[in-house]
């Protein structure tokens, strides 16, 4: 089965977490030659959905099982290719809670648009999943970092290339933190490719949500100690997906 793009293999994760602080170190992620930047983007409105683990997680058949996963894929190449789905990945191993597996980012801020978008997913129709729905704001261009994604998966396959699972993808850290304000004054600074700060943005109106340049929560918590240790209530959580968030510019 071709690998569907941001590599989205929605698997189990482990532990959980808390935002702590150490000394800063700089992300290890190469980057492009800088180009002179854009004018930053308007702020648009999405639909972050948390993937959980639903009540038949581990009780399907193995037909049935497989039938599911294979839907399930093939469903967010159509949801990508229409548009719908922006931005997808797996929790890593190091979370803030067991049930979360996954998010998709949909480009609505239409809660009845995007539940119907998020619910043709087999594996939720199956009670594998459970979704849960947030509105969120942000300038980040996501919807270019999907076209890049595409491009790269465009050109491999007229290369000839079977990509393998996880091509494509690399490790970052989400972070959720309960006061907006603070997380927008101690992370706005940071907000670019070099800053770190991949995607900021508004989460359900009062608290932020943000992708790190971090491959695992010790760098992330070494690379933004000092914003970290004024964030206040705050979580962080290892997430992979497509490489191509990573490049994005304001």
């Amino acid at each position: 089965m071709q690998t569907p793009p941001f590599a989205a293999l929605l698997c189990l994760a482990l532990p959980s977490l808390a935002c702590r602080s150490t000394p800063a170190e700089p992300s290890p992620v190469a980057a492009p030659t800088p180009a002179a930047s854009p004018a930053r983007a308007p702020v648009q409105g999405y639909t972050l959905v948390l993937i959980k683990t639903g009540p038949k997680s581990g009780k399907l058949g193995e037909q049935e099982h497989k039938d599911a996963f294979a839907g399930h894929f093939a469903n967010m190449e159509r949801m990508a290719e229409a548009g719908q789905l922006l931005v997808a990945g797996p929790y890593g191993e190091q979370r803030h809670d067991d049930a979360l597996r996954g998010i998709f980012v949909l480009a609505s801020d239409d809660r009845v648009e995007a539940q119907s978008w998020a619910g043709t997913d087999p594996t939720t129709q199956a009670g594998v999943f459970v979704l849960e729905y947030h509105d969120l704001a942000t300038d980040a261009p996501l919807a270019d970092a999907l076209a890049r994604d595409k491009a790269v998966r465009a050109q491999w396959k007229a290369e000839g290339k079977t990509p393998a699972p996880g091509d494509g993808a690399r490790p970052y850290v989400l972070l959720m933190a309960e006061h907006g304000d603070l997380a927008r004054r101690e992370l706005g600074p940071l907000a670019s490719r070099t800053g770190g700060v991949l995607l900021l943005g508004r989460l359900d109106g009062t608290r932020a949500f943000a992708i790190l340049d971090a491959s695992d929560l010790e760098m992330a918590r070494e690379r933004f100690a000092p914003q970290l240790a004024n964030l206040g209530t705050c979580t962080l959580d290892e997430w992979y997906a497509s490489d191509q968030l990573a490049l994005m510019v304001r």
